[in-house]
């Protein structure tokens, strides 16, 4: 599943103009009798280029369905495809943009930045809009809709979806004497509530006992979300519902940060995890069957396992020996984890034109678009209709892990996650480095987020 190269886009009459420094206000001058300018800011991604490149595309039938209304509106996409190291970079800028009165109609966004543009009018409340095109919004999977809500309404549309999970090297297991009913069953097992964390941590440690392996569980050695698939399981949400603070909640913290001691005492988990690099722990995961199990996500099979490593792309040879599970329970009969990070489109609380931007964003969602984006980038597409669809069902890496979308979680929408999210992270490299215990390292995300953060909420 290769990764498509980034577009470059030129004007035409309905195709878009990369225009250099800051974009016009969101207010939109018709350039012309009859033509609406709609100004979209999408960042130079070569994880997915069409992104923005769907919107081009809706905007040609967007003009389409016009026409057959009897319309004489027309719209044109103006983009700006600006240079970001990434989604937070990204959505700082933008903001910046906003204050000084100018900025997009339509942009693109990490999911976790909707509330910090709804706060301050520069997104749109979608609830008005989104029964009134059912035709372009029914068909998003519901659970994808909880990542773009700030207080209970939706300020956004989901653009794509991945999921964590817990991928495992099933000749590894079969070497230490798992019989190939239990490996094979392990998934189904998990999403029964039938094996908790420290089920899957002992079945790692008989791994490294009874065999070559080196590692039991390993995760990614840098800030990111896979590994608060473990904080959700414990309990934590980060996020009080009722006012959208951010939630610290010491016993839930102590609780996850236990597991990854215990780990670490028990010989499943590194001390020095956090400092090893990504092609390490890649290279002794899928190449060189050191590693029994390993907390990433579904993209990384198309990026990387398949080209990269010498994993089978087939369906068939790659369940004969790799297998995947969602996050276990903490206590058997519990719900199992894992976790999306949605990438969204926001309309613009601030332009003139919410109509047809928020059309055009419901057509850049059809299941064709969406789809040519899911398969070129290994990310879940977002349309239900996608499980249906022949080509995806090819694409069998997405379509299994589409159900994990049934019970998966999300990163709080809160702009001050991603600093809460650092302090999780030194925390977790000072329980694996013996420097923290897991009480103290609860107390440490405490101190610092309340000294760091404004309005964080401690229970």
């Amino acid at each position: 599943m290769p990764i498509l190269k980034p577009l470059i886009f030129v004007k035409s009459t309905v195709i878009a103009a990369v225009v250099a420094g800051l974009l016009a206000p969101a207010v939109s001058q018709p350039a012309a009798a009859g033509e609406v300018i709609i100004n979209v800011w999408s960042r130079q991604d070569v994880s997915g280029p069409l992104r923005g490149g769907n919107l081009i595309t809706a905007a040609s039938r967007l003009n389409k369905a016009l026409k057959k209304e009897g319309s004489d509106t027309r719209v044109t996409v103006l983009m700006r495809q600006g240079p970001a190291s990434g989604f937070d970079d990204d959505a700082l800028q933008l903001l910046k943009v906003f204050g000084i009165g100018k900025g997009p109609d339509v942009f693109v966004a990490a999911h976790e930045w909707t509330c910090a543009f709804a706060q301050d009018g520069f997104a749109l409340n979608l609830e008005k809009y989104i029964p009134k095109y059912p035709e372009l919004f029914d068909d998003i999977i519901p659970s994808l809709w909880n990542s773009t809500k700030c207080k209970g309404d939706r300020f956004a549309v989901p653009q794509d979806a991945e999921a964590r999970m817990f991928f495992y090297n099933k000749k590894l297991m079969r070497k230490a004497g798992f019989n190939n009913a239990f490996i094979d069953g392990l998934p189904s097992r998990v999403l029964a509530g039938e094996v908790t964390l420290d089920g899957i941590a002992d079945i790692a440690k008989q791994v490294v006992d009874k065999s070559q392996a080196v590692y039991g569980i390993m995760h990614r050695p840098s800030k990111g979300p896979d590994y608060l698939m473990i904080f959700n399981s414990y309990g934590s949400s980060f996020q009080d519902e009722k006012t959208g603070n951010l939630l610290l909640e010491r016993a839930k913290l102590e609780g996850a940060y236990g597991w990854f001691a215990r780990n670490v005492k028990n010989g499943v988990t590194p001390a020095n995890n956090t400092a090893m690099e990504w092609g390490t722990i890649r290279k002794d995961f899928y190449a060189g069957n050191k590693t029994a199990f390993w907390m990433y996500g579904i993209w990384d099979l198309g990026s990387n396992a398949f080209p990269s490593f010498g994993v089978p792309s087939d369906a068939a040879s790659f369940d004969k020996d790799w297998g995947w599970t969602a996050a276990p329970p903490v206590k058997k009969g519990g719900t199992p984890g894992s976790l999306t990070h949605p990438i969204v489109y926001i309309v613009s609380g601030k332009t003139k034109n919410p109509d047809l931007a928020v059309r055009l964003v419901g057509f850049a969602s059809a299941a064709d678009l969406n789809l040519k984006h899911a398969l070129t980038t290994t990310h879940i597409g977002v349309n239900k209709s996608h499980a249906s669809n022949p080509d995806y069902q090819k694409a069998w890496p997405l379509l299994r892990a589409t159900k994990l979308l049934e019970f998966t979680k999300f990163m709080p929408n809160h702009p001050d996650f991603g600093p809460l999210n650092l302090i999780i992270y030194k925390g977790l490299q000072g329980v694996e480095q013996g420097r923290l215990t897991a009480a103290k390292a609860a107390e440490f995300v405490i101190d610092e987020a309340t000294s760091q953060l404004e309005n964080v909420i401690v229970k």
